[in-house]
């Protein structure tokens, strides 16, 4: 039994939650300094150029670079997608027939604000559909957006934000087209949600790859749908039609522009030979694979030293991954984290979970690994990057977990005749203490971004 009316309106606490997303997002995007906020300057080069010339950067012009008297890394944002960039240029655009200035560094947030308080009405529509109380979708949504690391992600421009959102999307009209049997319209808003993540980071295309075998294996196992292959083929060819149509000119245009370069990895790197050749100092990339490590050996250096700076700045690591959350932090996000996970395997150990629930488990969890996998490969044979944000999909999974659990063992209480014995439901307690912690980092560390 799920939540008895899904399109019913938010209660006070969801629009309290809702508002409270978007107002600290818009405040920090109003008052974060620009360094404090990595990439940001090479990425805004894209807007600008964008907004001044009125045309797509191809990744050649030297003012989409990111070159400097002191770092320099010769290669421009330009040549992977960048919608986020293209969104901000329409704000900025905007902007300039109030303020003359194409340099308006609020308009040039408004999509990460935008996209993670999304994000954050995704997360409660999904809940209703997931969950058998408000106060676990409650606490869904809280879990995935009130991580510090999420929501700093809301405040300045980046392509982490967006890419969430388009999880978030994809969730959504999975679990919306299961439960109507795949129809034209799930699988419409599916196909743009893919693009939108097609066009935003390449980190999050096993979140793809898993949501088509979701939506083929879920109509396989459904007697109840008549002509099952004809209906995968059909809704196969309307998303990638779909796909094609909003997200595969990006591809096409890169290779025409560079040798067939379809991805733009191989002319990126071409492009920094080409950099270093005119003279400039660059920027030396740490790269455990050319210096001789096996993945193993990589993974343990420097006592695990990856996958504990993964890990930290996955909670939340700010600036120039230079501001750190008290260590305190760190180990009571962990403990909860842990203790959710454990707690929803207990209740699949008692309770099997139905199909519905099971499929999207897998699904969600082959997306987590296949995008920490990437990451892991990116760091051992190309540029060690051991950040978080990289794999900022994965609260989905761990807020789905935690909530799930909660959900269930609330339900054993309710059943049990225990209810009255409740003062407090314990997702709502838990959501409490989420923020509570949301605030103790914001107060204690976050705030120092802006002094």
């Amino acid at each position: 039994m799920r939540i008895e009316n899904i399109k019913q309106r938010f209660s006070v606490l969801e629009y309290v939650l809702l508002l409270l997303c978007f107002s600290i997002c818009l405040a920090g995007a109003i008052l974060l300094p620009t360094e404090m906020c990595p990439d940001e300057d090479a990425r805004s080069n894209i807007i600008y150029w964008m907004v001044d010339k009125g045309t797509l950067p191809t990744g050649d012009e030297p003012e989409t670079m990111m070159l400097s008297e002191t770092l320099n890394y010769g290669f421009s944002y330009a040549l992977r997608p960048f919608l986020p960039a293209m969104i901000s240029a329409v704000f900025v655009k905007i902007a300039t027939l109030f303020t003359g200035s194409a340099r308006v560094l609020l308009a040039i947030r408004l999509c990460s604000v935008f996209s993670i308080t999304g994000c954050c009405y995704l997360c409660l529509l999904l809940g209703r559909r997931l969950f058998n109380r408000r106060s676990s979708a409650l606490l869904f949504a809280a879990i995935v957006c009130f991580q510090p690391q999420v929501m700093y992600l809301g405040m300045y421009h980046n392509n982490d934000a967006m890419s969430l959102l388009a999880v978030c999307m994809m969730l959504y009209f999975l679990v919306d087209g299961y439960s109507k049997r795949w129809p034209v319209k799930s699988c419409i808003g599916l196909a743009v949600s893919f693009s939108i993540g097609l066009l935003t980071y390449y980190s999050i295309y096993g979140w793809i790859l898993m949501s088509i075998l979701f939506l083929v294996v879920s109509v396989i196992m459904d007697r109840g749908i008549p002509k099952r292959s004809s209906l995968i083929l059909k809704r196969g060819a309307l998303i990638a039609g779909i796909c094609l149509l909003l997200a595969g000119w990006f591809f096409i245009r890169n290779a025409i522009l560079h040798d067939g370069d379809f991805f733009g990895i191989a002319y990126e790197e071409a492009s920094r030979a080409r950099i270093e050749a005119m003279g400039y100092k660059m920027y030396q990339y740490v790269c455990p694979r050319r210096d001789g490590y096996s993945m193993l050996e990589f993974f343990r250096m420097k006592d695990y030293e990856w996958f504990w700076m993964s890990a930290k700045s996955f909670v939340g690591v700010f600036s120039s991954m230079t501001i750190y959350l008290p260590s305190a932090l760190y180990g009571i996000y962990s403990a909860v984290f842990v203790c959710g996970v454990l707690l929803a395997v207990s209740v699949m150990v008692r309770r099997r979970p139905c199909r519905r629930d099971g499929l999207l488990m897998i699904m969600m969890a082959g997306s987590v690994i296949i995008n920490i996998a990437l990451h892991f490969w990116q760091s051992y044979a190309r540029d060690y990057q051991p950040q978080g944000r990289y794999v900022i999909s994965t609260v989905l999974l761990l807020g789905y977990l935690i909530a799930y659990g909660m959900d269930n063992t609330s339900l054993s209480l309710r059943e049990s005749g225990e209810k009255k014995a409740v003062a407090l439901h314990p997702a709502a307690a838990l959501t409490l203490v989420w923020l509570l912690l949301f605030a103790w980092a914001c107060i204690g560390t976050m705030s120092k971004m802006l002094q």
